[in-house]
């Protein structure tokens, strides 16, 4: 009994970004990314929280170190004034670094020195250079896992501090070894930057969102997955941030405060995004109709799936890809529901009755 309601909360951790029973006021956590300061045309960070504070950002992530450069460089790691600062404005403060294969501990050091000085979380950002590489990846995570263990033993912080990783939002991609973290982090934070992928992507935010989180529980993800969408070349809309917020959950991010080769313009779309979406809802409606999940196996699959329980009721089905096409649903005599032939690595069934609709998505085997 107990392992089942494991995998329940797991599917949900994966599925949904994060679990919708949370405390009112943790139920939103949206947040911003920042840089350096010094190209943001602020002056402090005092200023920059009052932005961020009149925008209705609820944390912030603020690069504190970048590699195995001595931490004691880095101002924004030892500064506690900085993190006073957004604190006093209601945002949570969270710390983040570039990292590097080789010399781990010492790039390791950064995040107990961050939760020494005030941080309330803190990200690990590994890309290109980690590639296809899961024993630098273990060796880099392990570190900063016992980093994070040292600081709670020595009752810096409680063990709700999470160490968060953000890399690909497409893994597969970049043969990226996600299993080889996993047994260190607490979180994921993926890379989904439609704007830079294309219209089409930023046009099926949802869909990309769910292809992300099935990449990453194929590659061994077993943490909540808690995505960033970009907003840098001015092509994002507030309503795409808004409905990549919706998709994607309360630990959502937006890459990132404007300055620095990124328009200072990029503030007007900030301050008509909905920061103050709440995500303590559980209900879903679309058309009118209640929206529930399917139980369907196999998943993965390549030529057909199964309904785990009947559905009483069936006046519609079919399938979806990623632009919206929609497919014939056929059922053959051995009550298979066939995959249709199509180019798209992940289609959505769809099951319609009186007044739900049942969906779910297919990850379509080669």
């Amino acid at each position: 009994m107990l392992k089942s309601i494991q995998k329940v909360l797991l599917v949900c951790l994966l599925l949904c970004g994060s679990l919708s029973i949370y405390a009112q006021e943790d139920c939103n956590k949206l947040g911003a990314w920042l840089w350096f300061i010094e190209i943001t045309g602020y002056d402090s960070h005092e200023e920059l929280a009052d932005k961020l504070s009149s925008v209705g950002a609820n944390r912030i992530y603020v690069k504190v170190a970048d590699g195995g450069i001595d931490s004691s460089t880095w101002p924004e790691l030892v500064d506690e004034n900085l993190i006073q600062a957004y604190q006093a404005k209601g945002l949570e403060v969270w710390g983040w670094s570039y990292n590097y294969p080789g010399n781990e501990i010492n790039q390791a050091k950064a995040l107990y020195r961050a939760a020494q000085n005030g941080y309330e979380g803190f990200v690990v950002d590994v890309e290109m250079e980690f590639d296809g590489n899961p024993n630098a990846i273990s060796a880099l995570f392990e570190a900063f896992s016992n980093e994070r263990q040292r600081a709670i033993d020595d009752g810096i912080v409680v063990d709700t501090f999470n160490l968060y990783v953000t890399t690909w939002g497409n893994p597969m991609d970049h043969n990226f070894p996600i299993s080889s973290m996993d047994p260190y982090v607490t979180g994921y934070m993926p890379q989904t930057y439609v704007e830079q992928w294309g219209q089409s992507f930023v046009d099926n935010l949802e869909y990309w969102i769910d292809v992300g989180n099935e990449e990453y529980a194929n590659l061994g993800a077993t943490k909540g997955i808690h995505h960033i969408i970009a907003a840098e070349n001015g092509d994002i809309t507030p309503q795409n941030v808004n409905d990549f917020f919706r998709a994607s959950g309360r630990e959502s991010s937006l890459w990132r405060i404007p300055g620095g080769g990124v328009s200072l313009d990029i503030w007007n779309m900030w301050e008509q995004v909905n920061w103050d979406m709440d995500f303590c809802e559980t209900t879903s409606t679309k058309d009118n109709q209640e929206s529930f999940n399917l139980n369907l196996f196999p998943n993965p699959s390549r030529e057909y799936v199964y309904l785990k329980h009947p559905i009483r009721g069936i006046e519609n089905m079919y399938w979806v890809d990623f632009l919206g096409v929609q497919y014939p649903a056929q059922v053959n005599q051995q009550n298979q529901i066939l995959i249709p032939q199509t180019q798209s690595t992940v289609l959505t069934l769809v099951i319609e009755t009186k007044n739900k609709r049942h969906q779910k998505k297919v990850v379509i085997l080669e």
